[in-house]
């Protein structure tokens, strides 16, 4: 007893000795197919197949029966007041498996409420400890037990399927061997949501629309699940200007030590970085390129938003569960440092970094966490280990190379004809005079890589509201940007850098000893020594 066991819809429900009431907690489209699983598994072993069920939407119990695959809720008479659910087992009359809902819902009542309702379960374990031939199951999508009853009951956790156990139910249901992009759709969805699309599915042979089905009714879950997952769309520019050390890692190895071949010599990709880093330079657009250059999905989710939830334990269990059992995922924390303040007096956000600091040490999934900051010294030592094997990397505001880079990448996104075969070594594909380009770094110094993407997309924006109805209305213009333009807009921003200084100096000194996301400028637009220094 006290122990919690994690079983799959594959596995049969095997049930301890040493406790008459057992707890099973699973995901809400788990319920039908798990009183499905325990009505069939209890019949295997009792000729009398008496299962009942209760849920506070019933007065009395009802017997369940299955019929052409399809649970049936018979009443039986009864007209017993009550005020304890559990006193509706009539152990000595009516032996048999009593299933009931809702009365481990602890967070719906008072305090008061749930000790008499501990209290109740706590009796009926002594009480049915002494009879033979019934046997008690607590269902919950979020069991969370007292001490004093976890010492008293079995438990049982419906996990997420892996994608091993997905690939064996579907090649027995299908009769086939299933695709890798069927298996992976599935990933990340419960049983119940697995079965109940195989049985509503016309044409289970054809296994690409099968696929598209399963991606399809994940999205909708998904988007609509409490964890209120942020999803990020396809990544529209071919590179990131600037944290050339950065993406050199990137390449050069975390793609190379994801490679199957890997494995052989023991060698896996790291589980965690840490970017630290003003707002605006780039920390979320590398998480998505890391995810898209391994093929990842990438799952992002705020620090604030899991402190903010009603119940952030449950939605980090929630969140890790999902990770793992999609497996290949780029798990993205952004905002780490919110709600860290109080770490030292406890509470929930402490509770939530331990859950973090034991996972991240355990798990053998393939998910890569990638966490951001600004203010690193509010992290715990202890969890800024953790990103030891991927990194603490700085990403800091761009130098001048880097700039000329960036606002190429975004010229050639938005006005192609002009600057599509830019090369960042030279200026001579670019309609521009290196003269312009030194004007226009010069003005754009200390913009964040965000502050220059924005720049940009307006110039474009403006470029089309200021056609003519019948030119936009053909959509056959090609853009165009005159460099006078862009250089006025470049000096109309408000910098960020600018307005918070001090705040960004800080976030450097505090984090002198992560690695720099970029190495020194050598680029054409490198300022001489006597600039930098200041001299004459």
């Amino acid at each position: 007893m006290g122990s919690i066991r994690d079983t799959m819809f594959s596995d049969k429900f095997i049930f301890s000795d040493k406790s008459p009431i057992v707890t099973i907690q699973l995901h809400p489209s788990d319920y039908e197919l798990t009183l499905k699983k325990l009505l069939i598994y209890y019949g295997d072993r009792h000729s009398d197949n008496s299962v009942f069920y209760w849920n506070n939407g019933y007065k009395n119990l009802v017997k369940l029966s299955l019929e052409k695959q399809k649970l049936r809720y018979n009443p039986i008479p009864n007209d017993r007041p009550y005020h304890n659910p559990l006193t509706l087992i009539p152990v000595q009359k009516l032996p048999g498996l009593y299933i009931f809902d809702n009365l481990l819902d602890f967070a719906l009542l008072s305090t008061a409420e749930k000790s008499v309702r501990e209290s109740q379960i706590y009796n009926c374990v002594n009480r049915l400890s002494h009879q033979s031939g019934v046997q008690v199951v607590l269902l919950g999508e979020w069991i969370q037990l007292s001490p004093k009853l976890r010492l008293k009951l079995d438990q049982i956790q419906l996990s997420l399927p892996t994608g091993q156990d997905i690939s064996k139910t579907l090649e027995a249901e299908l009769k086939q061997k299933p695709t890798v992009k069927l298996i992976s759709a599935c990933q990340g969805l419960s049983w119940g949501d697995i079965y109940h699309e195989l049985a509503n599915f016309e044409s289970v042979s054809d296994l690409e629309s099968l696929a598209q089905e399963f991606l399809n009714l994940k999205h909708n879950i998904l988007n609509n699940s409490e964890l209120n997952l942020e999803y990020f769309s396809d990544i529209d520019i071919p590179r990131i200007g600037g944290n050339d050390l950065l993406n050199q890692f990137l390449f050069d190895k975390l793609i190379k030590l994801n490679e199957p071949s890997a494995a052989q010599y023991g060698l896996k990709p790291p589980k965690a970085m840490l970017f630290v880093g003003p707002p605006g330079t780039g920390k979320s657009l590398t998480a998505k390129m890391t995810a898209k250059t391994l093929g990842y999905t990438l799952m992002g989710m705020s620090f604030g938003d899991i402190l903010g939830s009603d119940n952030p334990d449950r939605i980090v269990f929630r969140l890790l569960e999902l990770a793992e059992s999609m497996g290949k995922v780029v798990l993205f924390l952004d905002d780490w440092d919110k709600g860290l303040a109080d770490w030292e007096s406890g509470g929930a956000a402490r509770r939530i970094v331990q859950k973090f600091l034991t996972w991240m040490q355990e798990h053998s999934s393939p998910v890569i966490t990638i966490a951001t900051v600004n203010r690193i010294e509010l992290l715990p030592a202890e969890l800024i280990r953790r990103f030891d094997d991927g990194g603490i990397w700085m990403l800091d505001l761009p130098h001048r190379g880097a700039i000329y880079e960036i606002f190429n990448i975004y010229l050639s996104k938005c006005f192609p004809q002009q600057f599509l075969h830019t090369n960042p070594e030279s200026v001579d594909n670019t309609p521009w005079t290196f003269e312009q380009w030194v004007e226009l770094i010069d003005e754009a110094e200390e913009c964040t890589p965000v502050e220059i993407a924005d720049v940009v997309n307006n110039c474009l924006i403006d470029w089309y509201c200021n056609q003519y109805e019948q030119v936009r209305t053909k959509g056959k213009e090609t853009p165009k940007i005159e460099f006078n333009y862009l250089l006025n807009k470049v000096t109309q921003i408000n910098k960020a850098s600018v307005r918070a200084s001090e705040s960004i100096q800080a976030m450097r000194n505090n984090a002198w000893f992560a690695k720099p996301a970029s190495s020194l400028d050598t680029s054409l637009f490198k300022l001489p020594e006597e600039a930098l220094l200041g001299g004459g």
